[in-house]
């Protein structure tokens, strides 16, 4: 074949309609050089040379092919870049320490939401949230967000709206902080606006351990959580820290406790008080000596009260958990010039911006001032448990001659049984039952002070029966007394509650139910009685049932089923317990 007809077409005119009319699906006179439509058009006349259609498949292939040698020399490189810095860590001389340039290096901003096609895999499949889009930009952002291992594809608007919702509506009693409306709006301002990502996804976090829909994703926000916080804390020289890390760190620990995770509840909760007192929330309301300003003015009274209700929150979250688990408290009001923060003002005022007067937390201990709000009546609540578990669970050894009435256990544990007392006999409205039975604060305000009579006279009956304290007939028929009926109370509570599984995601609720079942195992292994009988299988068939999503709830009825088994029960109690509660 000659040149002319391998790189052009015949010179008698072409067989094929050129490309202009093909795609205007137009006749064709096929005229050579330039047919008459191209001609009279202006436009450029080209003919196919033969009739495969023209496609770009190889071109992409080869983009394609490109990308990904790109970005397995990057893999590559970053897998080197690790070997070596790992060698350069072992001890011994500089070579220990990284470069001044790399110190100097500033964290990124994970305030910000992460720019679009960045991502972080924490095992949970990309379609539970959104599709997932390529890698792409420079290589230099590319290799920092990949060193950093914070960035990923936020879930969508809808979801994170639905999930908000969720943890206000279910779980904002526990730790009521957050202003809900000021909250919401500020996820639709910009970026650089809005709340911080860790504080974002910890309230996610919490909202998914109650929706049976999004459960799937509760470790991934969590780990989320904790990861953005934790590159907070690394960015410059920790000054990067706010109140809402404060509130984050809080609901981290929450979440941590409610998966039986204590050590590590205990770490965070740490974190947020100390920030908090960084922050100087313990001193909100001094007026004597000035203090340092280490945060900005508050804009309003509610954002003023937002910071209140944030310190009260940690003070109450140290209290409950010290008294549980026997750790120091990490608050002392009378370290350090003591609290100079007033007590927390009613949920109403706090969301429509009223001022509303309050007092001081030593007042409201005295009784000075009976009218105190929802809040306010948790943290005295909390401040009494506290008390009556750190009288319980320390050592104490009676004279043989000395009289119970000078006994200085004897007059702690009377002084604060006459609080819980006085306490539960004068509640202000907005916490009495059963008038509040929807509201799960005014629910575990007087669960909590029955379970600390309950802890308190168990406490001393048990001291009696190990010789370490000489009480009377009087005193332990005063004991019995008040055990039984406080958990009687805890009992009623109990079957009012309307939403038993999101009052039950409090750890301190679960621990109230254990310590009745126990009055009532006691009762029925001394008295007999049919009544407590009931009464303790209705309570382990709730905590068993509880336990499927419940790991606190399913930990406490294992060990009351246990509990029974070494009081007479039949050994098919155990196997129900572990029927009802599967592994989670």
């Amino acid at each position: 074949m000659d040149e002319q007809s391998s790189h052009g077409p015949p010179t008698k005119g072409p067989n094929l309609s050129c490309f202009g009319c093909r795609n205007k699906k137009s006749r064709c006179d096929r005229a050579w050089p330039r047919c008459g439509r191209c001609l009279r058009l202006g436009e450029l006349c080209v003919f196919p040379a033969s009739r495969q259609s023209q496609v770009g498949k190889r071109k992409k292939v080869r983009d394609l092919e490109a990308k990904v040698d790109q970005l397995e020399g990057q893999l590559k490189s970053l897998k080197s870049a690790e070997a070596q810095q790992s060698q350069q860590c072992q001890p011994g001389g500089d070579a220990a320490l990284p470069e001044r340039a790399e110190l100097a290096r500033p964290m990124p901003d994970t305030n910000q939401p992460p720019p679009f096609g960045l991502e972080l895999d924490l095992g949970v499949d990309s379609n539970s949230l959104e599709p997932r889009p390529h890698v792409g930009g420079s290589d230099s952002l590319a290799n920092e967000v990949i060193g950093l291992g914070l960035f990923e594809q936020l879930p969508s608007a809808q979801l994170i709206r639905e999930l908000t919702d969720i943890y206000f509506d279910r779980l904002h009693y526990a730790t009521p902080m957050l202003h809900r409306s000021r909250y919401t709006a500020s996820l639709y301002l910009p970026p650089h606006m809005r709340p911080p990502m860790c504080l974002q996804y910890a309230v996610m976090a919490l909202a998914t351990t109650t929706d049976d829909t999004h459960r799937h994703l509760t470790t991934p926000f969590y780990l989320r959580a904790r990861a953005y916080a934790e590159a907070d804390e690394m960015r410059g020289r920790g000054e990067h820290v706010t109140l809402a890390h404060a509130q984050c760190w809080n609901l981290v620990a929450n979440f941590e406790a409610q998966h039986l995770n204590f050590p590590r509840s205990s770490t965070s909760l740490s974190l947020s008080i100390r920030i908090a007192q960084m922050l100087n929330l313990h001193r909100i309301d001094n007026k004597g000596q000035p203090t340092r300003q280490t945060i900005m003015p508050a804009k309003d009274w509610s954002e003023l009260e937002e910071r209140r209700r944030t310190w009260w929150v940690l003070f109450c979250a140290d209290r409950l958990a010290s008294g549980v688990t026997g750790w120091p408290v990490l608050i002392n009001e009378r370290d350090v010039g003591g609290i100079f923060t007033l007590l927390p003002a009613s949920e109403e005022a706090f969301m429509n911006n009223l001022e509303e007067r309050t007092s001081s937390l030593t007042s409201s201990l005295r009784q000075q001032d009976p009218e105190y709000s929802s809040l306010a009546g948790r943290v005295l609540a909390s401040c009494l448990f506290h008390r009556t578990l750190e009288l319980t669970s320390e050592s104490f050894t009676q004279e043989a001659s000395q009289d119970i009435q000078a006994s200085p256990y004897w007059k702690r544990q009377t002084a604060i049984d006459n609080d819980l007392v006085t306490m539960l006999m004068f509640l202000p409205s907005s916490l009495q039952l059963p008038r509040n039975v929807r509201s799960l604060n005014a629910v575990f305000v007087n669960v909590i002070a029955h379970t600390a009579v309950i802890c308190l006279h168990r406490a001393g009956l048990g001291k009696s029966r190990a010789g370490h304290l000489k009480l009377p007939d009087y005193a332990i028929r005063q004991s019995q007394d008040r055990l039984l009926p406080a958990a009687e109370e805890v009992l009623n509570i109990v079957r009012m509650i309307t939403d038993i599984r999101v009052a039950f995601k409090n750890p301190l609720m679960v621990f109230s139910v254990y310590m009745a079942a126990l009055v009532f195992l006691d009762d029925f292994a001394t008295e007999h009685g049919s009544q407590s009988e009931s009464n303790l299988e209705f309570l382990l068939k709730i905590m068993a049932t509880l336990g499927t999503t419940n790991p606190i709830t399913r930990s406490l009825a294992i060990q009351l089923a246990m509990d029974m088994e070494k009081s007479g029960f039949d050994s098919s109690v155990m196997e129900r317990v572990y029927i009802s509660t599967p592994s989670l």
